[in-house]
């Protein structure tokens, strides 16, 4: 059976349990086609995987399917429950080929329905109908150094989000003197603790020498230091998997959204914000210390400003830049150049046109 003749599951995750809903290939909605979408509750776990796959072969030998690699699976993104889910899946059954999809883009195509209701199962339905019409492409989850970068990442993160709530409360005055002292002990716990991740994500990077060479070439670009350059890895994985520049752009929401309608709405481009939002908050950073310290950076950046551009607009374009430029350097296996020319070639291979 080829990818167009799949068979769609469509899964809503929760913490303990999932639900399932099984559209077959040429299925197409309607309301009363909706309700007659066979699904089930099973328990998030391997047992309740198990008795996933037997209720799904038994559906599928009742429409005279015997072929088991015939169905494929999707769910909307529910950090680490839908990706425990798609490991078990994929553990199972290899040839679900799971797909973790965008939040935003299957909760516009569920609203498109125009479902009054909104519950688990309901979700699960639609999610099944956004396979059978869509054929998302699989998942791929981040492996080996790349996984353990993205953890560490991640839970730095949100550590570091504590730190600044921490540092703004103790800029509130406290005439409690166990409320200041309990404050500080608080803000130097915190602070040891990013600094043990840190020290762990430098031995992550020394455990594979491909992925350290990799960082090292990334961080020979001015404004990519080292947090950047470990997000970049842990949440893009190798980035010479992306065919062509504009996709892994695309990918982090760094492409131009344009709004036209008529002769009426010209709005200006922006970014479209549809991909990793870890990714476009550190190359934010990046980006700043670029236009700052990087000399084609800073001109390409002044010359938007000088074009009408406004400095948000330019950022994101220094972004943009920053992202694609990263790609080209690790495909040429060559530490950035500051002398080469704009729009020139790194190693007389791949163009880029900051630099």
């Amino acid at each position: 059976m080829n990818e167009q003749k799949k068979h769609w599951v469509g899964i809503d995750v929760a913490q303990k349990t999932f639900d399932a809903a099984l559209a077959f290939y040429g299925q197409h909605y309607s309301s009363e086609t909706f309700h007659e979408v066979p699904v089930k509750t099973f328990a998030r776990s391997v047992q309740g995987i198990e008795q996933f796959l037997q209720w799904l072969d038994g559906l599928t030998k009742q429409c005279g399917e015997t072929n088991p690699d015939g169905v494929r699976v999707v769910m909307e993104s529910t950090g680490t429950y839908s990706m425990e889910l798609s490991a078990w899946l994929v553990g199972q059954r290899a040839s679900l080929e799971p797909t973790i999809a965008n939040a935003n883009i299957t909760s516009s195509f569920i609203r498109s329905l125009g479902l009054r209701n909104k519950t688990d199962r309901m979700e699960a339905r639609a999610l099944a109908f956004y396979g059978v019409e869509r054929q998302p492409a699989p998942y791929e989850p981040p492996q080996g150094v790349y996984k353990e970068l993205r953890e560490l990442c991640r839970f730095r993160e949100e550590i570091v989000k504590e730190q600044v709530a921490c540092k703004n409360r103790r800029d509130e005055t406290s005439l409690n003197p166990v409320i200041r002292r309990l404050a500080k002990r608080r803000l130097r716990e915190i602070e040891r603790h990013i600094e043990e991740i840190e020290k762990e994500m430098r031995k992550i990077l020394d455990k594979d020498e491909n992925v350290k060479k990799d960082y090292d070439l990334l961080v020979s670009i001015p404004g990519v230091g080292f947090i950047t350059a470990c997000m970049v890895l842990g949440e893009l994985g190798d980035l010479r998997r992306f065919l062509r520049a504009r996709q892994i752009a695309a990918f982090a929401g760094l492409s131009p959204r344009l709004r036209q309608s008529g002769s009426s709405v010209n709005g200006k481009p922006h970014l479209c914000k549809a991909g990793n939002s870890r990714i476009r908050k550190v190359l934010y950073m990046a980006a700043i210390s670029a236009a700052r310290y990087c000399p084609s950076m800073e001109k390409d950046y002044q010359l938007m400003l000088l074009h009408g551009k406004s400095k948000m607009s330019a950022l994101g374009a220094i972004m943009r830049k920053l992202l694609v430029l990263m790609r080209a350097i690790l495909i040429e296996n060559t530490p950035y150049n500051p002398k080469h020319k704009s729009g020139g070639k790194l190693c007389g291979k791949t163009a880029l046109s900051c630099g």
